[in-house]
């Protein structure tokens, strides 16, 4: 009752195809592209807007200056998709 074990002569290297870069390089945008559609930009939105009606302007500038770094990173990753 004995099992044949085979043991290679040599390691194998483990190389990046092409494929798998390009899915890996999807999967991110689209990550990307839904952290900041769904989560990022909604919410920097609704601060700002909170910030505003409760008179802190300088949060909600800050809010703004948020939205204007997340809205071309997630354009980006939408383009890219």
């Amino acid at each position: 009752m004995g099992q044949v074990i085979a043991f290679p002569g040599k390691r194998e290297e483990k190389v990046v195809t092409d494929d798998r870069r390009a899915a890996v390089i999807t999967g991110l945008c689209a990550l990307t592209f839904l952290m900041g559609f769904f989560i990022a930009g909604p919410m920097l939105a609704l601060f700002a807007f909170s910030y505003t009606s409760t008179a802190h302007p300088l949060q909600a500038l800050f809010c703004v200056a948020g939205l204007l770094v997340v809205w071309p990173i997630t354009r980006f990753a939408y383009k890219r998709l």
